[in-house]
C-alpha cells in the first residue's frame, strides 16, 4: 500500500508541500538475512537523503540528493521481471562508479506552488511515485516490488518502474482535483529523453542480440529513448459503521521509443517500442489492508523477429495491525513468455527452441513487531516455485526462512 500511505500528505492539500525546516535528512536502513534449502544470504540497504527548500514570491523551490548502499540492487530496472527481462530500462544510479554498491540514485531540482510541482533531474517517473500494490510489512522482503531477495528466485514485478533514476522532468498538477469532490485524485507525467547519462553501456540499456535461422547470435547496438509515463492514484474513504473503509488506486502506462542504430537491420532488428500497464487496488478498513496489482509489458522486443515475447505479472496480499504488531499475507505470480529464451545471454552457435517460457509463482507469510523510533523487527516465511525448460535450469522450488530488521528516520 505504498501509495495510500506515502501520497496521503501530498494528497491533503497544496499548503503541506511547505517543509516547516530549510534542510531535511532522512533516509532508512534494512537488513535482511535469509535460509533457503541450501544457501544463506544477507543484505544490507541504506539510504540516505537531503534536501533543501527556500520560499520565494509563495513557490516553494528546493533541491534534493540521495546516497544508496546496496548490493542487491540490479544495475538497471527490468523492462519485464527481474530474472526474465533480458530487455533492461534506466539506471539504477548515475556517476563514474554505477557498478559500485554505493551510488548516488537521485539528483534533482522542485517547484511547488499553486500551479503543482516539476521535478527536473535523476529522480523516479511519475509511474513508480504513484504506484500501488499489495499490501506490505516489510521494508524489503515482499512478494513485489522487493528489495531483497534471499532466494534469488522471485520474478514477480508490477511496479512501473521502467525508466528508473534516468534524468527526467516530471510534473504533477495540484491534487484535488474538482476540489475534492470526487475524493483525492492526483495525476503525474513524466519525459526522459534518453537513459545514457555517463558514455557507457552501463548507463543505458544492454545491447540486443537475437538469434540467425542458423541459432548462431547476432549482437546489434540498439537502445529506447523519450520514455514517456503517466500516472494516477485516486483515494477516498467511505464511513461504514463505526470506522471507514479507505480505497486506493493506482494507474499509469509507460511507452519508450526503440532507437536502431545505424548497423541494424530490418532482417536483424531486435528491439521495439516498449509498453506496460500497471494496475493497483487497496482497501484499508480499521486495522485490516488488502490488495494487489496487475502489470502487463511487450518488453519491448520485436515480435517480427524473435515472435510474441510478454510479460504479465499480479500480486495480492493482506495486511492486519495489533498495536505494535503487524501480520502479513502474500502471493504473486509471474509469466514470462519467450523473453526468458533469451537468458542463454550472448553465446555463439547455441540452437534456442522457439517455445521458452518461465513462470514463477511465490507466497510469503510474516509478522513484525515495532519496537518504536521508527524501529522494527521482522520475520517471514517464502516459498518460491519456477516453472522453466531445461535449458534454463529446469523446475526449482524453494522456501526460505527470512529476517528483516530496520530503522527509519
Amino acid at each position: 500500500m505504498r501509495a495510500l500511505l506515502a501520497t496521503a500528505a501530498l494528497l491533503a492539500a497544496p499548503t503541506a508541500w511547505a517543509q516547516d525546516e530549510a534542510v531535511v535528512v532522512e533516509g532508512d536502513a534494512v537488513l535482511t538475512a535469509g535460509a533457503t534449502d541450501d544457501n544463506v544470504e544477507a543484505d544490507l540497504d541504506a539510504r540516505l537523503t537531503v534536501t533543501g527548500t527556500t520560499t520565494l514570491s509563495g513557490f516553494e523551490l528546493g533541491a534534493s540528493a540521495g546516497i544508496r548502499l546496496d548490493g542487491d540492487q540490479p544495475d538497471r530496472r527490468a523492462a519485464g521481471g527481474r530474472y526474465t527481462s533480458l530487455t533492461s530500462g534506466g539506471l539504477r544510479g548515475f556517476g563514474p562508479e554505477t557498478n559500485s554498491d554505493i551510488f548516488l540514485d537521485r539528483a534533482y531540482l522542485f517547484a511547488r506552488g499553486g500551479f503543482g510541482s516539476v521535478h527536473v533531474g535523476a529522480h523516479e517517473g511519475a509511474a513508480a511515485r504513484l504506484a500501488v500494490t499489495s499490501p506490505n510489512i516489510f521494508r524489503a522482503l515482499g512478494v513485489n516490488d522487493w528489495r531483497a531477495d534471499p532466494t534469488g528466485m522471485n520474478d514477480v514485478n508490477t511496479v512501473n518502474d521502467f525508466s528508473g533514476n534516468a534524468p527526467k522532468i516530471t510534473y504533477m498538477p495540484p491534487p484535488g482535483f474538482l476540489g475534492g469532490l470526487i475524493g483525492n485524485l492526483q495525476l503525474g507525467v513524466s519525459y526522459a529523453p534518453s537513459f545514457d547519462t555517463c558514455g557507457d553501456n552501463r548507463c543505458a540499456p544492454l545491447d540486443g542480440f537475437t538469434l540467425d535461422p542458423s541459432g548462431n547470435v547476432v549482437l546489434q547496438d540498439q537502445r529506447w529513448r523519450d520514455v514517456s509515463e503517466a500516472a494516477l492514484y485516486y483515494q477516498n474513504g467511505f464511513s461504514m459503521g463505526g470506522d471507514r473503509l479507505v480505497l486506493g488506486l493506482g494507474a499509469s502506462f509507460v511507452r519508450a521509443e526503440e532507437e536502431q542504430s545505424t548497423f541494424a537491420t530490418v532482417q536483424n532488428d531486435f528491439l521495439d517500442d516498449y509498453e506496460a500497464l500497471a494496475l493497483g487496488l487497496n482497501l484499508a478498513y480499521g486495522d485490516l489492508t488488502i490488495g494487489g496489482s496487475v502489470k502487463s509489458t511487450n518488453t519491448g522486443l520485436d515480435s517480427g523477429t524473435v515472435g510474441p515475447s510478454d510479460y504479465l505479472a499480479f500480486d495480492a496480499g493482506l495486511t492486519y495491525t495489533a498495536g505494535d504488531w503487524k501480520m502479513m499475507l502474500g502471493y504473486g505470480k509471474a509469466d514470462a513468455e519467450r523473453d526468458a529464451s533469451l537468458l542463454i545471454g550472448p553465446t555463439n552457435s547455441v540452437n534456442v527452441p522457439f517455445a521458452l517460457d518461465r513462470r514463477t509463482q511465490t507466497a510469503q507469510a510474516g509478522v513484525a513487531y515495532v519496537l518504536g523510533r521508527g524501529v522494527t523487527l521482522g520475520a517471514a516465511a517464502q516459498y518460491v516455485d519456477s516453472d522453466k525448460p531445461d535449458m534454463l535450469g529446469g523446475d526449482e522450488d524453494t522456501a526460505a526462512v527470512m529476517i528483516e530488521s530496520s530503522i527509519r528516520f
